[in-house]
């Protein structure tokens, strides 16, 4: 928009004040998300500065766009010091979103048309992928490196950056991308600005409804934003989706409305990852329908053209009736049959054709009829009014509705009386066009052998690149051949005077544009005498076919050298799932060499089971062609067997091969050896359920068993206790000695713990100083001897470290879990609670809920 200011003035003075107006915005939107951090308290959910700087670099004149950046790089940093105070710190924030811009712009310079920048939804996933993923992502990994961010809010401040970038960069730009300069009052009628306000007021009262009392709002407000794009242009719903962002941040920043989050930890960011779930799907939408209403558009004006052309052709078009009644008829076809529209159109056409092409006009549209051709073309006889007969060529497809059921005919009657009359006359003439027109209507030539003259029409000109005026000959033709195909073409051309048939060769020419491959053919004609009298001949230009044979073979070799070198096992199979073809890795894998295995059914040579001593997996896959792609679940831990006696992990899937008419003709295996990656999802299968510090399981391994025994109690009516264990003076053990202290003293104590359980006691970590037990099959007296013994161990564990003791004590809260008192959020409640007793009665002792002496 600012850009667009700025290329449409050139004065100085209006130089200027195009970049005190990008300034003044770049201003405004920077106080605007940075209020919202001072109302709100926390990080802004959105940031404009960088989508405005970003769409001047892709939008403004190169020499124009510094002064314009400048601006807007002062009108950031004096809001930054007006809000935040004037630290270095915010001039480099300003700085990096300076960058940011430069690169973005840059991005969206190589990706986008700056004149139609998002006319599709391609343009729209170029404009995520750079502007909305890549510089977000590069601009916080900037912020991060110039910054020196500590390690604790490393992560924080990385992905808060990205989502107010990223949410900042898809609730303006398109509108920037998309707002005309300057505003015409044509694009703010009245009627559209009101219609305009009105959605823009009932999507802000919707909005803050939807926010105020439903259960999933911005489920519903992604309905109301998909209503506005349905209604709105594509320019007016991107700035009612801007407009109603900042609405909706601000109500959210204001504490109008509470957007509810499962993890009071991560409720800063999860606040805002909704814009990103209503702006993208919302985006989707406009662009959907904008393609939509601009097809519509062009089937109208299409609709008009062919109503404006058939009226105004200068050749009879008719719409006919399936049964043959005249529909529509336009003056051209009315004069040519002497009938007024009127009177033909209570007429059919068999009514006025020649008996003798009846049947063979009725046969053709029969067969239009059912399907059989998409069109044709006949000459034909008509009686015109006044009996005489009047030649046509007609040519007639057929329009079907939506279900296939013929409309009516589309019939073109061309009066061709004259050329029939004059068809002897220019019966040479009809022979070259003839043949052109078998050949593929490409340049055609005549040679009259007895004379030694060439006669050659345009195309032959073109062909080889000579002008109109120049006189073809013999000679001539032979010096613009390649010399190595000189001798060739002589010998080719004398062995066509000497042997009946079609001289047929390629040949090389030398030409403008560089080498071209010729095809000639030509037939002989011969005098009453019996002598060769001329040469009736094409010429055709098949270098893009020659070029397209070599492409193919030399296609095909890389097709086969990468078949040799990709890691994957590929075998191909007949229509029988019978191998015809294996790589190198598919030997090696089977055990099989292609020469041995070629011709046996696949089911043979592949021995797959579940696991390594598994069942073996059904071969109806490998017996069958399958319909379709077909993949087995990466659950099912497929095992091959080969033939060598190895054992691999495998991963496949198959695939048809289809001709371009869909018959199936094969299948493709590729087969993946996931022996590592299984090891692998293994490996992070544990990590993700046990704590990093001192392997004992984490809260999600916790809550996971606790379910377990939740249901065994109701089910089999056993009693189990859950214990809460929080140590005592731990942080001051962290503070005075370290966190590397802590942490040592941390694993110390969850293997001193360990010793004092039974083998079916379950201990866990919850986080920091929290651990949590479960005993299954367990009375609480047992449990209390048990956690009574643990807690005196911690309590009396002398803890060293670089010279000095620590110790530190342990609190303990434990519940009976039974088939009555079975729900885990109470039970966790009741055990917080005897744990929280126990501290206030002294710290290093136990305490059953409901809190009791001992």
């Amino acid at each position: 928009m600012i850009a667009e200011q700025l290329s449409s003035l050139d004065k100085p003075q209006n130089r200027l004040l195009s970049a005190l107006t990008a300034g003044g915005l770049a201003f405004l939107l920077t106080l605007f998300c940075l209020e919202l951090i001072v109302v709100s308290g926390r990080i802004s959910p959105l940031w404009f500065a960088t989508a405005l700087m970003t769409i001047i670099v892709f939008r403004a004149p190169s020499r124009r766009a510094p002064l314009l950046l400048l601006s807007c790089f002062a009108g950031t940093a004096l809001a930054n010091a007006l809000v935040m105070g004037p630290e270095l710190a915010n001039l480099i924030f300003t700085l990096i979103n300076l960058t940011q811009a430069l690169a973005g712009g840059a991005l969206l310079r190589l990706l986008l048309k700056r004149a139609i920048p998002l006319n599709s939804l391609l343009d729209w996933l170029r404009f995520v992928l750079s502007v909305g993923i890549i510089t977000p992502l590069l601009g916080g990994l900037l912020a991060l490196w110039a910054l020196q961010i500590g390690d604790e809010t490393r992560l924080s401040f990385f992905y808060t950056w990205v989502i107010s970038e990223v949410i900042g960069m898809l609730a303006l730009g398109p509108v920037l991308l998309l707002m005309p300069w300057p505003l015409s009052t044509r694009a703010l009628s009245p009627r559209r600005l009101t219609e305009f306000v009105l959605t823009l007021l009932l999507t802000f009262g919707a909005g803050w409804l939807a926010l105020r009392f439903m259960p999933w709002p911005f489920t519903f407000i992604v309905v109301i934003l998909f209503w506005c794009a349905v209604r709105l242009p594509k320019r007016d719903a991107f700035l009612l989706f801007l407009l109603n962002a900042c609405f909706l941040s601000l109500i959210i920043a204001l504490g109008l409305v509470t957007v509810e989050t499962r993890s009071a930890s991560s409720s800063h960011l999860a606040n805002w990852l909704p814009f990103l779930l209503v702006l993208i799907p919302s985006h989707v939408m406009a662009l959907v329908m904008d393609a939509f209403q601009r097809e519509k558009h062009h089937i109208s004006e299409s609709e008009t053209r062919f109503r404006h052309a058939m009226e105004y052709s200068a050749i009879g078009m008719a719409l006919v009736s399936p049964e043959g009644v005249w529909l529509q008829v336009n003056n051209s076809l009315s004069q040519t049959l002497g009938f007024p529209a009127p009177e033909l159109k209570k007429l059919r056409f068999q009514q006025i054709t020649h008996p003798d092409d009846l049947e063979n006009d009725l046969l053709h549209a029969d067969k239009l009829l059912r399907g059989e051709i998409d069109a044709y073309t006949i000459e034909k006889r008509y009686f015109r009014k006044s009996g005489e007969i009047v030649w046509a060529r007609l040519t007639v497809s057929l329009v079907r509705d939506s279900n296939g059921c013929p409309l009516y005919f589309i019939a073109q009657i061309i009066d061709i009386s004259e050329l029939k009359q004059s068809e002897q006359v220019n019966r040479h003439l009809m022979e070259r066009i003839t043949l052109a027109n078998e050949a593929g209507e490409i340049g055609v030539y005549e040679w009259n052998l007895m004379n030694n003259e060439m006669v050659w029409d345009r195309r032959m000109y073109a062909l080889f690149g000579l002008s109109a005026h120049e006189q073809p000959s013999r000679e001539l033709w032979r010096t613009l051949i390649h010399p190595a195909d000189r001798d060739r073409l002589d010998q080719a051309l004398l062995k066509s005077t000497e042997n009946a048939g079609v001289f047929d060769i390629e040949y090389r020419i030398l030409h403008a544009d560089g080498l071209r491959t010729l095809r000639t053919q030509a037939r002989r004609f011969f005098s009453p005498d019996g002598r060769i009298e001329r040469m009736l001949g094409i010429c055709q230009d098949v270098t893009p076919l020659r070029n397209l044979t070599d492409a193919l073979f030399q296609e095909k070799e890389r097709m086969a050298i990468t078949l040799d070198s990709i890691g994957e096992a590929v075998i191909s199979t007949d229509s029988d799932m019978r191998v015809t073809f294996m790589n190198p890795v598919a030997e090696q894998m089977s055990g099989w060499q292609q020469e041995t295995a070629a011709g046996k059914p696949l089911n043979e040579l592949l021995h797959i089971t579940h696991g390594r001593h598994g069942e073996p997996v059904e071969n109806l896959l490998l017996c069958q062609l399958p319909t379709e792609k077909t993949t087995p679940n990466l659950d099912d831990e497929l095992v091959l067997h080969t033939a060598d006696g190895r054992v691999v992990e495998i991963h496949y899937s198959i695939t048809p091969l289809r001709t371009l008419g869909g018959e199936e003709i094969g299948a493709v295996m590729v087969i993946q050896d996931v022996s590592e990656s299984r090891k692998m999802i293994k490996r992070l299968s544990y990590s993700a359920l046990h704590d990093a510090l001192t392997r004992l399981p984490n809260r999600a391994s916790f809550e996971r068993q606790l379910q377990g025994l939740l249901s065994d109690a109701v089910r089999r009516q056993q009693q189990h206790v859950l214990v809460f264990i929080d140590l005592d003076k731990f942080k001051a053990v962290n503070d005075s000695a370290g966190h590397a202290a802590g942490d040592a003293l941390l694993r110390e104590l969850a293997d001193l713990m360990q010793h004092y359980l039974r083998g079916t006691d379950f201990l866990a970590r919850l986080g920091g100083d929290e651990f949590a037990l479960l005993m299954p099959d367990c009375p609480m007296s047992l449990a209390c001897d048990i956690v009574e013994r643990l807690v005196e161990a911690v309590n009396h564990h002398a803890f060293g470290w670089q010279g000095h003791f620590y110790r530190v004590g342990a609190s303990a809260g434990l519940t009976q879990i039974t088939a009555e008192n079975n729900v885990a959020a109470e039970l966790l409640s009741q055990a917080d609670m005897a744990c929280y007793h126990a501290k206030n009665a002294g710290r290093g002792r136990l305490s059953v809920y409901p809190p009791q002496t001992r």
